[in-house]
């Protein structure tokens, strides 16, 4: 009879001991989950906002001297990819600090009919007498963000988030001027594209701006360098403002 007793004493030990064991596995587990680099990436996805240049007095009217090249804040437009983002926890999900890879394309809508020079000393503007429907000068930046970011909870769908820090772009592809107009009374459409650099700055760094509710996010980056290269052309700096969504 003892050693019945025994027996069953030492099979529920044993019994009790392996459940305690997995339980805490389970634990530790969870607990590594929570530490991981999944989710809270809230500048990965996509950017689609309006572009802008500033003077130096923060005005977007620009100097008599380079006055036919002023643009049409409301039909320029941003557009970027954010393909990549990686975070470093400082705190769990709550403060991290974050980094990564994208595309930024900016496409800047003349008011005035003008063909900008190429193979100038200087950026030039010449009015032409066709009415362009569209005539646009864009861009494509490489961009990678370093930014400060913070949440208020460890669910991402649930968390109020927002990040600061700064951007830094290489200007990689040939920039373009874009002309749409029409021809015989508007029977014909014709589409122009001009590459030349344009003298746009090559390297851009900016500060960059973003706040929001779970895959949703405003943001706003100010350019600290100047649109073009120094005495090539206006002196302006590039803004963007718009919405991120999350992909």
């Amino acid at each position: 009879m003892k050693s019945a007793l025994y027996l069953i004493a030492a099979s529920t030990l044993f019994f009790s001991t392996a459940e305690a064991g997995n339980y805490c596995d389970s634990t530790k587990t969870k607990k590594i989950h929570i530490g991981n680099d999944e989710g809270f990436k809230h500048w990965q996805g996509l950017d689609i906002g309006f572009s802008g240049w500033l003077t130096r007095d923060n005005s977007i009217d620009l100097p008599e001297a380079w006055r036919d090249m002023e643009i049409d804040n409301a039909r320029s437009f941003a557009f970027a990819w954010n393909m990549h983002q990686h975070n470093f926890h400082l705190y769990k999900n709550y403060i991290n600090v974050g980094t990564g890879l994208g595309l930024e394309w900016n496409s800047y809508a003349f008011r005035e009919n003008i063909t900008l020079g190429i193979n100038t000393p200087r950026l030039t503007a010449t009015l032409d007498s066709i009415n362009y429907a569209k005539n646009k000068l864009r861009t494509c930046f490489v961009n990678v963000p370093v930014m400060l970011d913070f949440n208020t909870s460890e669910d991402e769908d649930r968390a109020f988030h927002l990040s600061a820090g700064v951007k830094f772009g290489y200007n990689v592809f040939r920039n373009r001027q874009v002309q749409k107009f029409y021809e015989n009374d508007g029977d014909d459409k014709e589409k122009r594209v001009i590459k030349d650099d344009y003298y746009v700055n090559p390297f851009r760094y900016s500060l960059m701006a973003r706040v929001g509710y779970g895959d949703y996010t405003l943001f706003a980056d100010y350019a600290l360098s100047e649109m073009f290269r120094s005495a090539k052309g206006p002196q302006v700096t590039p803004f963007t403002v718009g919405l991120h969504i999350a992909l």
